[in-house]
């Protein structure tokens, strides 16, 4: 699959697989390796929800919903995606929002 196509099945697919408490996605999308797209993700989760939570729970949700998108691809767009480490974060909606 060339980036084009995958950047459009991810725009149709991952804003409606987001798993519980995140809001929203905005991504870029990199032909990193053969079959294999980097994603460079910023999440958006509920204010209150963020705002309950440590930073290890923190990490543990983003950790959580980059491997549920992940299988998500895999499963429903037969996409191979990995999140960059360094560009992948979450943040409160209300700045997400901005």
């Amino acid at each position: 699959m060339d980036q084009e196509k995958v950047e459009f099945s991810l725009n149709k697919l991952l804003p409606n697989v987001l798993p519980e408490h995140i809001t929203g996605i905005a991504f870029d999308v990199h032909h990193t390796a053969p079959k294999v797209f980097t994603l460079y993700a910023l999440f958006g989760v509920s204010d209150d929800y963020w705002e309950s939570l440590d930073h290890i729970n923190r990490a543990a949700l983003l950790h959580d919903t980059k491997m549920k998108l992940k299988e998500k691809a895999k499963g429903y767009a037969n996409i191979n995606i990995v999140f960059d480490k360094d560009n992948t974060r979450m943040i409160k909606q209300s700045d997400f929002d901005r």
